[in-house]
């Protein structure tokens, strides 16, 4: 009987790429900053923000694998995540908890992080978490989208999208008073896509700039005409 080899070398080759796991990289953000020194950074000195890590609550994630924490983009077997400031696999909570601590920064807002995951529902915890990190205003949230997608047909159809939900209290009272929705998002559609690394950028360095941007002007103003009476939540998406 008659051996096809190269039949043989094909089937094996196909049944070796089925028992492979799921492939991993981490890409390397390389983050613009945002902000700038607001005009009212002077008259906020003292005002101190405790940002506490938003809930990871993203459609994409499996919360019993804290892999799926990290990662932001899914292409076949493959799964991808970031590396920041030479930390790979950065979970997306802790990178947009620690972006918004520098932002805060610097625009002059002084903030420090919570290492906490605190939401709205969660207002006596995040009162609590306020008062034993002396702060006056605490800020927490969820983290709902913020993903590279990319849908192939004729052409290829990229979008990164991020949507927060974020709740500032004030300590003292512990209430919730002002609410709103800013929208941002990016896509891209071309024959033959983009590379992931102009992905990753577009991702932070469009879609998440202006977010953060929007959010910390519009809670500096607030706090600035009134900074005993505001508590804040946004809900902020990006299609």
């Amino acid at each position: 009987m008659r051996i096809d080899w190269c039949w043989i070398r094909l089937t094996v080759a196909v049944f070796a790429l089925a028992a492979l796991p799921g492939c991993t990289r981490s890409l390397e953000l390389n983050y613009a900053a945002a902000l700038y020194r607001l005009p009212q950074a002077d008259s906020l000195k003292g005002v101190i923000l405790g940002v506490a890590k938003p809930e990871d609550r993203r459609a994409t994630v499996v919360q019993s694998d804290p892999d799926n924490l990290t990662y932001i983009m899914r292409q076949g077997a493959w799964r991808f995540g970031l590396t920041y400031k030479g930390r790979e696999f950065v979970p997306v909570a802790d990178l947009v908890q620690m972006l918004f601590v520098e932002e805060f920064g610097r625009a002059g807002i002084e903030s420090k992080p919570i290492a906490k995951i605190l939401t709205k529902e969660q207002v006596a915890d995040m009162r609590s978490a306020g008062e034993e990190a002396g702060v006056p205003y605490v800020l927490g949230g969820r983290v709902l989208v913020f993903d590279i997608t990319n849908d192939i047909g004729w052409t290829v159809v990229s979008r990164r999208s991020v949507t927060l939900e974020v709740t500032l209290i004030r300590v003292q009272a512990g209430d919730i008073a002002f609410d709103n929705i800013v929208s941002m998002g990016d896509r891209d559609e071309s024959a033959w896509g983009i590379s992931h690394a102009t992905s990753v950028d577009r991702l932070m360095n469009s879609a998440f700039r202006q977010v953060v941007t929007q959010v910390v002007e519009q809670v500096a103003a607030k706090l600035a005409v009134a900074p005993s009476e505001v508590h804040v939540r946004f809900a902020l998406v990006s299609h």
